[in-house]
């Protein structure tokens, strides 16, 4: 199974270009970032990664007009790939090709819970 799922920032305006029989591809690249506990100084640190990513199609499209520093969660799989330079050498690419991207909502994930501000009839009648 090939499957890759990435949350992240972008970390830089996509770039939309289109093929010659009319199709969009966007090409962008996501920044992930983990953290985790230095064994040797018990310290927190941060690790990212910039993931090179592909879309084609209507989803190459939606990508095109997000802007640097939106947060994303791609969807899709591996792929390597190798090109010819022009001095003969070759050269190969690793990147995610997107089958889903979604989009933070305005508002929503950052922002802190409504839990607490629902309050709780005392007299509720409730039917089981």
């Amino acid at each position: 199974m090939n499957t890759v799922q990435i949350l992240g920032n972008l970390a830089r305006d996509p770039e939309l270009r289109f093929t010659k029989t009319g199709r969009a591809v966007a090409t962008f690249t996501v920044a992930a970032t983990n953290t985790y506990i230095d064994s040797t100084t018990n310290e927190t640190k941060e690790q990212t990664a910039f993931i090179n990513c592909v879309a084609w199609g209507k989803i190459g499209e939606a990508v095109g007009n997000c802007k640097k520093g939106e947060r994303l969660l791609v969807n899709g799989r591996i792929q390597t790939r190798s090109y010819d330079t022009q001095d003969g050498q070759k050269r190969y690419v690793t990147e995610v090709v997107s089958d889903f991207v979604g989009k933070k909502l305005d508002g929503g994930f950052d922002d802190a819970s409504n839990f607490d501000s629902f309050e709780q009839q005392q007299n509720e009648n409730i039917p089981f």
